[in-house]
């Protein structure tokens, strides 16, 4: 007993003879979650000149480098930071001067425990992302917090504001489909913040935002549909036209992926004076599924049959859902209807069935987010008729190599448009980019990592050029 105490006390001095300075450096540890590939994990802490420690986080196995943390508090041995962009909470405490022990805390209240050692370096180099700008900045960048008072959220980003007086033209940003982050984080890339700090560079104001329940966003995003996205879009301009620095008149929309269909729905409101929609849609959702289906599948090397038999799968799991509202019953009609593709799967290659993520056998649970209240509400949408009702100038671009959402989507864009009788409508396909608008090879998802280049450069000075030509 008297060796248990003495062994105790000296672990308690040395535990608070460490001081914050001592966490400067690499931390790395697996945290082990059930039903996934663990994620190996890396606190980068720094310390600016003024002796303040400032954290990045990795995710070196999922090739996801530079997660930004907020504050970060270190006393003594002691650590804790909030990671907006995971929706979680870290603390840990010094163990010894190579270990340091801590979990994190998820929004929903679970935590994961787990140990990180200190090492020299990173275990792999931190893939460079040349285009993402690094202070000091020639421009004001400012917290900024509103409420979308339709849907009782609270909206929170980052308001970039040229060098001048003003008032500016400004841009709110539209993200993609899933939880973004005001960044847009994607692949690596911090799209948005590329963005924003080429369009403020030129003179346009932007607003970027986390999506509902993201970061320190408040509110549901799995729940949310593109009208209720749109609505927060047009919370922000109604933000905007508030500051004093923004010309209310000169308040647009820029829509990426997924954001450029929601952007037009809020573009119909007299409110915005603009929309550019990148890699955007005028298709309904099974042709727009179907379209990258078999641009991905030909492009990553699946059979033609692999191909034909993975369309046919989401069609008729698409037509299902489609036709039952109960949800309960849906899933019973589901499994049903998977029984005769199961066959199909099972005379797959093991290459065919990777490529086109097949399990076997088939699982009805794989598809029941289609089931969710927004993917139910792309099964009903008529895109086309959305765009109709924008009138505002309007500029739709894609890259000939997007295999997510194909440069046909272009010409559909452009018919709608014209057939709701807006007349300043501008399209452009650059040649050889992706859906990142980044200058590709394959066009291929997987390659969006290896790319250093965030936005090609060609594609942002045509974009601002674009704006600035329509509101000044």
């Amino acid at each position: 007993m008297k060796r248990y105490f003495t062994s105790l006390l000296l672990l308690l001095t040395i535990t608070l003879s460490m001081s914050a300075q001592d966490l400067k450096g690499i931390w790395v540890g697996t945290v082990h979650l059930t039903g996934m590939e663990p994620p190996e994990v890396a606190f980068e802490i720094t310390a600016d000149n003024g002796g303040k420690l400032r954290s990045r986080m990795h995710v070196i196995n999922q090739q996801v480098f530079n997660i930004e943390t907020e504050n970060l508090v270190a006393t003594g041995g002691r650590l804790q930071m909030d990671i907006p962009a995971m929706n979680t909470h870290y603390e840990g405490q010094l163990i010894n001067d190579s270990t340091l022990a801590g979990f994190f805390l998820m929004k929903d209240k679970r935590k994961f425990s787990f140990e990180l050692k200190k090492r020299d370096a990173l275990p792999v180099a931190a893939l460079k992302r040349p285009q993402e700008p690094v202070p000091p900045l020639p421009y004001q960048e400012e917290e900024v917090v509103f409420d979308n008072a339709n849907a009782s959220v609270s909206l929170a980003g980052t308001l970039s504001l040229p060098a001048g007086r003003g008032p500016f033209p400004a841009a709110v940003l539209v993200s993609g489909s899933g939880p973004s982050d005001r960044n847009e984080t994607v692949f690596t890339h911090r799209f948005f913040l590329v963005l924003a700090d080429y369009l403020t560079r030129q003179g346009i104001a932007v607003l970027r935002v986390d999506d509902r329940g993201v970061g320190k966003s408040t509110g549901d995003y799995e729940s949310a549909t593109n009208e209720d996205q749109a609505d927060d879009a047009l919370a922000g301009v109604r933000y905007l036209q508030s500051r004093k620095e923004i010309n209310p008149r000169a308040i647009g929309l820029i829509g990426h992926s997924l954001g450029g269909e929601i952007a037009p729905i809020a573009a119909a409101s007299p409110d915005v004076a603009y929309a550019v929609l990148m890699a955007g849609s005028a298709s309904d959702m099974v042709t727009a599924y179907n379209e990258s289906i078999v641009a991905v599948g030909k492009g990553s090397g699946a059979s033609a049959a692999a191909i034909d038999l993975n369309v046919r799968l989401v069609d008729k799991v698409l037509e299902v859902i489609r036709a039952e509202p109960n949800d309960s019953i849906a899933k019973i009609k589901l499994a049903a209807a998977l029984l005769p593709f199961d066959r199909e799967v099972a005379q797959l290659s093991a290459r065919d069935r990777e490529i086109m993520e097949l399990t076997q056998p088939l699982h009805a649970e794989e598809f029941y987010p289609f089931l969710s209240r927004p993917r139910r509400a792309d099964l009903f949408r008529h895109q086309a008729a959305i765009l109709q009702k924008v009138k505002c100038p309007v500029l739709a671009i894609n890259g000939s190599k997007d295999v997510q959402v194909l440069p046909a989507q272009l010409p559909r864009i452009e018919k709608a448009l014209r057939e709701g009788g807006n007349k300043q409508v501008t399209i452009k396909l650059f040649p050889g980019k992706n859906h990142l608008f980044q200058n590709a090879t394959t066009g291929l998802p997987s390659e969006y990592p290896d790319i250093a280049q965030t936005i090609a450069p060609d594609v942002l000075a045509y974009v601002a050029t674009w704006i600035k030509h329509r509101v000044y």
